[in-house]
């Protein structure tokens, strides 16, 4: 079997009655078994799945895919998790809370990945009265479109200039056994959780609080225990996730100004009355937002002089093309001004 096939077999499983009834009796069945031995199989076994593939996935498929444990110490210092791989978790104990982006680093908007987790004070009589996974589901927002995709090519009605249908007969959805639905958006410590993803994730714990888990941070070269790496003023979560400026760089575009002043309210966000930390000239009007150094590193030039990020007297707007409304941009005044041999250009 295609390891790249892998993901979308176990969503396949979903509708198959006969395997569904498998998932639902092999799942249910971990579920009342005893979760501190679990704990104890996932902390004592790194591959963690000669007790448990059995359980999880039909007999059938238990040899298909390769388990792997990630233990707590492994997310703590950031971790690359495996795709098309069967994966247990273990959330530290020390983690309140930690949501569901920050924990796999953001990337549900574009990879397809879905699991499970049992909580610490995990109720095996609740379980047993329970329907389907004997945990709390989540989906990634890119797997929440795909099946919404399908639920829309289920509809038992489809429009026609022949029938006089309404919005409840175009909208009634078949019934589809086995279906998933997103349940968990926060992570707690002690939890253990399950996870098939379509691409590698990063996976890690948040120790500063920025946004960005500590994989994510290795990845960037950023301190995972610093929220502002650089001291720039914006948490680097907002410059790796929003801004995509470098989280270890104060001056990213290397314009003079820090991106702290670029981004004036510190945000992540670029708006209309600030200018672009990822580009030295956010007006393209020819000069550097700040001070640069042109002619070989002969000549500092730029619009905002003092580098404070406010335009002050002989200085032009870098978000203005032609700040005066002359109709020359402020390159061309600048070199007019040199040509007069003006004291202030």
């Amino acid at each position: 079997m295609k390891q790249e096939n892998w993901y979308n077999i176990l969503m396949v499983l979903q509708k198959n009655t006969h395997i569904n009834t498998i998932l639902k009796w092999s799942t249910t069945g971990l579920g009342i078994s005893s979760l501190a031995l679990i704990v104890f199989a996932f902390g004592t076994n790194q591959q963690g799945g000669e007790q448990l593939s059995g359980r999880l996935l039909p007999s059938h498929l238990q040899r298909e895919q390769q388990w792997v444990t990630i233990t707590v110490e492994q997310i703590r210092e950031g971790r690359s998790m495996p795709s098309h791989t069967n994966v247990i978790i273990h959330i530290p104990e020390e983690i309140t809370r930690i949501t569901r982006r920050t924990l796999f680093g953001r990337r549900g908007e574009r990879v397809r990945y879905w699991g499970y987790c049992f909580p610490q004070n995990y109720d095996e009589a609740q379980a047993l009265r329970k329907q389907g996974f004997p945990g709390v589901m989540f989906l990634s927002e890119r797997e929440r479109e795909e099946r919404d995709k399908i639920s829309i090519s289920n509809r038992t009605e489809k429009f026609s200039v022949t029938k006089n249908l309404n919005d409840r007969d175009l909208n009634r959805v078949r019934e589809v056994r086995g279906t998933i639905r997103h349940q968990k958006e926060i992570f707690e410590g002690g939890e253990s959780c399950y996870i098939m993803t379509e691409e590698p994730l990063p996976i890690g714990t948040d120790n500063d609080g920025d946004g960005a888990n500590t994989a994510v941070e290795n990845e960037f070269m950023s301190d995972p225990n610093n929220s502002d790496s650089d001291g720039d003023g914006i948490l680097d979560g907002l410059e790796i996730f929003r801004l995509q400026t470098m989280p270890t760089k104060r001056d990213t575009d290397g314009d003079g100004l820090i991106d702290g002043i670029e981004d004036a309210n510190r945000n992540g966000r670029i708006e209309d009355n600030e200018t672009n930390p990822r580009e030295w000239d956010s007006d393209r009007d020819g000069l550097c937002d700040g001070l640069c150094l042109v002619n070989k590193g002969t000549e500092l030039r730029g619009e905002d002089k003092n580098l404070n990020g406010l335009v002050d007297k002989n200085e032009t707007d870098p978000r203005k093309k032609d700040t005066d409304g002359d109709g020359i941009l402020d390159e061309q005044e600048y070199f007019n001004c040199l040509l007069r041999r003006g004291k202030d250009c």
